[in-house]
């Protein structure tokens, strides 16, 4: 009885390992099809220093691409780790820097600006705005609240959490292309 309880233990790590793996591998594949499709170029470095306020990631890479014909930006992934050992997280991010060009009103970006206080978390200090208080439960914020919203280097920077996923990706996408 032992020896069976350890098989089905064993079956099920190894199921485990193999469907995450096999995830991860359709998550990439799905995120470079997104990023040849686009016809997005890679950048060397992002256009700001500190897109996700952090000044160290783990790991950050930068494209350039275009929302619309005529509105030139450049998409952020950044991951972040934090702890130590089997206590370390990963938090990954995805950022849209819009280039000066794009002549952003500040209307435009007190709307985002204002998402990003509805989050009602620490967010909102670090793009300079007054939480609203908001009880999401243990799922925290909606994805589509944004963690930052600020003008930098004449341009804007808008970022969310979330996972580097095409489906994400192009939802945030949605939702900028939404409020022009």
């Amino acid at each position: 009885m032992l020896l069976d309880a350890s098989i089905v233990l064993a079956a099920l790590v190894i199921a485990s390992i193999v469907y995450f793996y096999f995830r991860d591998q359709e998550m990439i594949g799905g995120l470079k099809e997104f990023l040849k499709e686009g016809q997005y170029k890679s950048r060397i470095e992002p256009p700001i220093k500190t897109p996700f306020i952090y000044k160290k990631l783990f790991k950050i890479a930068s494209y350039d691409g275009r929302l619309k014909t005529d509105m030139p930006y450049t998409l952020i992934l950044g991951i972040r780790a934090a702890g130590e050992g089997k206590d370390r997280v990963l938090y990954q991010y995805v950022g849209f820097y819009l280039q000066p060009q794009n002549q952003l009103s500040d209307e435009w970006l007190n709307g985002w600006k204002h998402k990003v206080a509805e989050r009602g978390d620490g967010w909102a200090a670090k793009s300079n705005m007054e939480k609203i208080e908001n009880i999401w439960g243990s799922k925290g914020a909606p994805d589509n609240l944004p963690i930052r919203a600020d003008r930098v280097n004449g341009g804007v920077i808008l970022a969310w959490n979330g996972l580097h996923t095409r489906e994400h990706i192009e939802a945030r996408i949605n939702d900028v292309m939404a409020s022009l």
